[in-house]
């Protein structure tokens, strides 16, 4: 019996030019798909197969999440699973000239959630939460705040997001030299080099407050081509932030 391989699809989805998280996704999804089918020929899975999984996704599959939590598995991820499911099968077709199961499965429906804005109050609570620490409450004294050693940087990136709306990614991807601070203008590279989702770079701009909190910030880097920030730090500045402001704080 032949075994389908995630990694062959992904080696021609390569080729594509897809991003590296985007080659893990899919590699992810069909790893998943590959256990729960177990070792069958690719050209006997059938139309009524793959509707048969995507049910038990939403309705039996216990996800294993780091959080603990075993709730099902939102419509957004049944629909990034059928366009894996497509994305192999359409590969396998073509390779081999087996058949396209899949083309009979109409893609699962899903709404696109609103964007929920912060409000004036918890921007302002979380720029506050940059610069001081949590306040600390002890016994054989008065309870006390400290500043924080990180907080004109942490403010620098908050501020830098709320501004441009840049993906995680594409912050931890700007070189000093992609950012004008006379103008405020800030170059997202195409491609992989500028984090951008899907390739597609663009210029955005910061504003005054921003670009203060940069240009003290920036005194202290060495050299042009220094990154403005890594992807571990800013993990650590947003939740840090957000946590003690008591905002919550998405990582996507």
């Amino acid at each position: 019996m032949t075994r389908p391989s995630p990694a062959s699809c992904s080696f021609g989805k390569a080729a594509e030019a897809l991003s590296p998280a985007t080659l893990d996704s899919y590699e992810r999804i069909l790893k998943l798909w590959l256990d729960h089918v177990g070792d069958v020929e690719v050209s006997q899975i059938t139309t009524q197969d793959l509707r048969a999984y995507l049910a038990w996704l939403r309705t039996d599959y216990k996800p294993h999440r780091l959080s603990g939590e075993d709730h099902p598995l939102a419509p957004k991820t049944i629909r990034n699973v059928w366009v894996a499911l497509s994305s192999f099968f359409a590969w396998a077709s073509t390779e081999f000239g087996w058949p396209d199961p899949i083309q009979d499965v109409p893609p699962p429906r899903f709404e696109v959630a609103p964007v929920e804005t912060f409000t004036k109050d918890e921007v302002e609570a979380i720029l506050k939460a940059c610069e001081y620490c949590k306040e600390s409450k002890t016994r054989d004294r008065r309870k006390f705040t400290m500043h924080r050693a990180t907080g004109n940087r942490d403010r620098a990136i908050i501020l830098t997001l709320l501004d441009t709306g840049l993906r995680a990614t594409e912050l931890c991807s700007l070189k000093v030299g992609d950012v004008d601070m006379k103008t405020g203008r800030v170059h997202v590279r195409h491609g992989a080099p500028g984090g951008a989702k899907g390739g597609k770079g663009r210029a955005v701009f910061l504003g005054k407050s921003a670009r203060r909190c940069w240009g003290f910030r920036l005194r202290l880097l060495v050299g042009r081509a220094a990154c403005l920030s890594g992807w571990a730090r800013w993990r650590r500045g947003c939740f840090r932030a957000s946590g003690g402001a008591g905002v919550r704080c998405d990582s996507g």
